[in-house]
């Protein structure tokens, strides 16, 4: 169950290769002078504007870029038989699928980084809520990296493994909003039966609507120390977050979705045929 390194290195210099971060960090140049523009057409609060403005577009264009590279990459490696000529290798399939989650791992955190540091140094968020909010982004693009691979291995399209992730993404950034219309009072035996399957189909999709949220940037402690999960989760998830504080759910839901959905990928590709 060891790692390769090899193969990890091999894999970042694909990213190198298709100029990944030159065209990650293109386009959050673009973003961060859009989210400027934007921020400073505003009456009152131009920092404040700005500062979301920018968080929202980063996060998800780290998350697109993160998508994209990995579902393209690994179908590419599929139609070329190169992941065929590395499994020749001394090399198992669970080896394999460890390699990669490391190192799409590691591209992952590196994207996050330069957008926590590029937000840092173009605004001036709450120095706290900056902190959990690239702690949270991290676990963010770390999790949507090993989805992404997931849907590339059991998916034959690249197209459709992107599309696929993008729409599992969507489905964890509004499940709170789901969750919340489906926990309103109701008498009717059938909305009540939706709103039990709703809430545990929750339970084995991470809440990215709780991660990176823009106004721990703005607010910082104050909002963190007030973190209400009422209006848009469900109760079990609400008296999680309540118990503990945010970091430990924002680690705690890392680590475990991470570990479910690298064993869901391993366990598929032990079973593939080539």
């Amino acid at each position: 169950m060891s790692v390769s390194f090899p193969l990890v290195q091999l894999v970042l210099t694909a990213a190198v290769r298709d100029r990944l971060v030159m065209t990650f960090l293109f386009m959050l140049v673009l973003a961060t002078s859009m989210a400027t523009f934007l921020g400073s057409s505003a009456v009152t609060e131009q920092d404040q504007f700005s500062l979301v403005y920018a968080a929202g577009s980063l996060r998800f264009l780290g998350v697109m870029c993160l998508v994209l590279f990995i579902s393209f990459y690994i179908r590419r490696g599929f139609e070329h038989k190169e992941v065929e000529f590395l499994l020749s290798r001394p090399i198992s399939r669970l080896n394999f699928i460890l390699s990669h989650s490391l190192a799409f791992a590691i591209l992952a955190i590196g994207i996050a980084l330069i957008t926590s540091i590029i937000i840092l140094l173009s605004a001036t968020p709450d120095l706290y809520g900056w902190s959990i909010w690239s702690l949270s982004f991290i676990i963010e693009c770390i999790l949507i990296s090993m989805i992404a691979m997931f849907f590339a291995m059991v998916l034959s399209s690249a197209a459709g493994a992107a599309l696929a992730c993008f729409g599992f993404y969507v489905l964890a950034r509004m499940m709170g909003v789901i969750l919340g219309i489906s926990n309103l009072p109701t008498s009717d035996i059938v909305d009540s039966f939706l709103g039990t399957i709703v809430e545990i189909i929750s339970v084995f999709i991470p809440r990215f609507d709780l991660l990176a949220q823009t106004s721990w940037l703005v607010y910082g402690q104050d909002v963190l120390q007030h973190f209400d999960v009422d209006r848009f989760a469900s109760g079990f998830t609400a008296s999680i977050v309540k118990s503990i504080t945010v970091p430990i759910f924002v680690l705690l839901q890392g680590i475990i979705f991470g570990i479910f959905i690298t064993i869901c990928t391993a366990f598929d590709f032990i079973r593939k045929q080539f």
